[in-house]
């Protein structure tokens, strides 16, 4: 039986996204080697997803009869302490299988990443290499100490007994808050690589747009090299537009997790606040700690939306500036069109498994279904405290 061949990429975009791979090795995210310059895929990283599946779900499991255990008056705390730790468990395991089963397709996004970087003149993409680099590591020193900064006070809380939890229980969502925060600079750098790349084709349909502005008499009979350009950058542009579908195959199931994860503890950390405040004592370190709870699951939503709009409107870009290449020849006329009309019919979007667009309307939609279902927990613990 013929192995397939591991995809050879060039040595010094392995350099630039080493450390972002090997934080995803670490946590699983990827199932796949990086050495030299190839890409090639590991049994051994295999299994070792699948044994973080199997310790993660046995200690969700515990966690849940620990919280089905403890005394709580009120037992609509109980109910949702174990729907987050449901959604935890469904998220992150889930995330973990994802990571087996697209390893290829996650393989040949970098692939073709590399393909299109073929394409274009080497100090160009030098330096986006190189601004890659630099926000991978800044990425990566801010959130660290954001993130140890927030599970120290969690974790103080927590010990000093001052929620009705076990402390097992609180573990998992520190897990869930570092590992969805790994997810989410994995995902936002791989579509930032994108934006890039968007950015250069935008670049150099300026310059067709600006050549035939200062060159009247070329409206008529165009410079073949301008036209060449212009095919080149309509079958990049077609390229790339690849990739974001290839994108939404890898990600799509983790992205729509991520926010169900992420909505359900913004709602259960507000609803807690809220229950903080309306008792006869408040416990500050309580509300404090439900406020800190949900605060990286916040800025990691929005920065995604941020970033996948961002990216999104980058490429409609394309579309704005061939309409405004002031040419009469017939085949610069028709490659126009043909880039028009790959535009309209291949529309860039980053998607939730089809389930809804990444984007700005997503945060809207979130913001209204918390409130929503805050009311609706408020209200219902109400009920139940009447009736106890």
């Amino acid at each position: 039986m013929n192995s397939t061949k591991p995809p050879h990429v060039p040595k010094n975009f392995l350099n630039v996204i080493k450390i972002l791979l090997l934080q995803s090795q670490i946590f699983g995210l990827i199932t796949f080697n990086c050495n030299e310059k190839k890409f090639q895929r590991s049994k051994t990283r295999t299994l070792y997803s699948v044994s973080l599946i199997i310790t993660y779900a046995s200690l969700i499991v515990y966690s849940i009869y620990k919280i089905a255990i403890i005394d709580e008056p009120l037992s609509i705390y109980k109910t949702t302490d174990t729907l987050l730790l449901l959604v935890n468990g469904c998220y992150v395991c889930t995330m973990w299988a994802c990571a087996i089963m697209n390893q290829d397709n996650l393989i040949a996004f970098l692939v073709k990443i590399t393909d299109f970087d073929n394409q274009m003149p080497s100090h160009t993409i030098a330096n986006i290499r190189e601004h890659t680099r630099k926000r991978i590591l800044t990425g990566m020193l801010i959130r660290y100490p954001v993130l140890i900064l927030l599970i120290t006070f969690l974790l103080i809380a927590a010990l000093m007994n001052l929620k009705n939890h076990e402390l097992v229980a609180d573990a998992m969502g520190y897990i869930l808050m570092v590992i969805n925060s790994v997810a989410c600079h994995q995902i936002t750098e791989l579509v930032l690589m994108l934006k890039a790349r968007f950015h250069i084709l935008n670049q150099q349909l300026k310059t067709i747009v600006v050549y035939f502005k200062n060159n009247v008499r070329t409206v008529y009979k165009s410079p073949k090299n301008q036209f060449l350009a212009l095919s080149k950058v309509c079958a990049l542009h077609h390229h790339l537009t690849k990739m974001v579908k290839l994108f939404n195959e890898v990600f799509g199931v983790v992205l729509l997790l991520m926010f169900g994860a992420s909505f359900v503890a913004i709602v259960l950390a507000f609803f807690y606040c809220s229950g903080a405040l309306q008792s006869t004592k408040i416990r500050w370190i309580n509300l404090f700690w439900a406020l800190f709870s949900c605060v990286s699951f916040v800025l990691d939503t929005i920065y995604v939306c941020d970033v996948c709009y961002e990216t999104i409107e980058e490429a409609k870009k394309a579309g704005e500036l061939i309409h405004k290449i002031e040419s009469d020849d017939h085949d610069m006329r028709d490659e126009i069109e043909m880039f028009s009309l790959q535009i309209a019919n291949e529309q860039v979007e980053f998607n939730a498994a089809g389930f809804f667009p990444v984007n700005f309307s997503l945060l809207f939609s979130i913001i209204g279904g918390v409130t929503t279902y805050i009311i609706i927990l408020i209200q219902l613990s109400a009920t139940l405290s009447d009736n106890t």
